[in-house]
């Protein structure tokens, strides 16, 4: 497998599948569920799927030179290795289906009145298809032009916030103590982001200190998304709850002549470039699951049929996003849970007895 991407390249594209979706709808979601208190959650639930990511250095470090799937066959045989590429197909499916109707919604309601679905929907397939054409390489370096701008309009916005913030709101501190913990799978729909790894097995040029500078880089993104929610719940306090897209509401603060000189719709431009490389992203993942799978030739009739699917999906849901969220938090949770932590916990324990067993000495005869 040709390394291809960089460990630069690697930490922006983990920054767009950890950060995009984390401050849209969830600290509305958590606000309205959880209360004051939603930041510690989301801390603790960012934190958990760190463990994920380390999970997966490790097998990435140990299998340097192999890709997710050659590595699943050397653990769990073949047959083992096309079941879980095809629960993770289905798992980037449901991915795709959230990304495109979330990128849809957060367009229509922040810069258009009346805004039909087929005239969003055609293009941004179209060009979602070309972009896996042209490979997870261009990927990588289109990554490096967007992301230093995504970060920068996000960091504008924690600015904003801070400034505006009334940090007394923090108080009392857990007045309900920790049982909101309890209903922790009911939000996976918001994590599991470091799936997105298996693309790179085998692809990334390893630096000298690549798994420091990955780590350092996720904890400091985790850090900074909790206290993001923290500062979003601090400035509107009870009224968090009316707010549904937090990136851009919290710019609201900003004062401007007039709607189109307001800054807030930059940073919406900004966040929809943001959902569409979120959206490219899994659906690099389940063509690349699904090649493993059935068959690894026409990726652009693949990423075209999965794209068309989660189009009538969304169709279907009418584009309700809350329909969506309910879906994923009464019926499809236990299969997130089971692909996000089961599989990765599975592996790691696998990579690890490996290990032993390797490094076991010999009985003299």
């Amino acid at each position: 497998m040709q390394k291809t991407v960089t460990t630069r390249q690697l930490i922006f594209i983990l920054v767009i599948s950890v950060l995009t979706l984390k401050v849209l709808f969830l600290p509305n979601v958590l606000a309205t569920n959880i209360g004051r208190d939603g930041y510690i959650f989301l801390f603790f639930m960012l934190f958990m799927d760190f463990l994920v990511l380390l999970m997966l250095l490790y097998l990435m470090n140990k299998y340097k030179d192999k890709t997710f799937y050659e590595m699943l066959e050397s653990m769990v045989g073949k047959i083992g290795a096309k079941i879980i590429m095809f629960l993770l197909f289905l798992y980037f499916l449901t991915r795709c289906w959230t990304r495109f109707q979330t990128s849809f919604i957060y367009l229509n309601e922040n810069l258009y009145t009346s805004f039909d679905w087929y005239i969003f929907a055609f293009p941004i397939l179209i060009v979602v298809v070309f972009c896996v054409m042209q490979g997870i390489k261009a990927f990588a370096r289109l990554s490096e032009f967007f992301v230093p701008v995504i970060i920068f309009g996000f960091l504008v916005a924690f600015i904003v916030g801070v400034v505006r913030a009334d940090f007394t709101n923090a108080l009392p501190f857990l007045e309900n103590g920790l049982n909101f913990m309890l209903s922790s799978h009911k939000y996976s729909l918001w994590f599991g982001d470091y799936l997105i790894l298996i693309l790179f097995f085998g692809r990334v040029k390893m630096d000298k200190k690549f798994n420091l500078k990955v780590i350092l880089s996720m904890l400091s993104l985790i850090l900074i998304i909790a206290t993001f929610y923290a500062v979003f719940y601090f400035t509107y306090n009870y009224n968090t709850v009316c707010h549904i897209n937090a990136i851009s509401d919290i710019m609201q603060f900003l004062p401007s002549v007039s709607d189109i000189g307001s800054f807030d719709w930059i940073l919406i431009l900004i966040w929809d470039i943001a959902l569409f490389l979120d959206l490219t992203l899994n659906t690099f993942a389940a063509v690349f699951a699904f090649s493993q799978v059935f068959t690894k030739k026409g990726s652009a009739i693949v990423a075209t049929i999965i794209l068309l699917v989660i189009l009538l999906i969304n169709y279907l849901l009418n584009f309700n996003v809350f329909m969506s969220m309910l879906i994923f938090r009464d019926y499809l949770w236990y299969y997130n849970v089971l692909v996000q932590g089961g599989i990765p916990l599975l592996l790691f324990i696998i990579g690890l007895c490996k290990r032993r067993k390797k490094d076991e000495v010999p009985v003299a005869q």
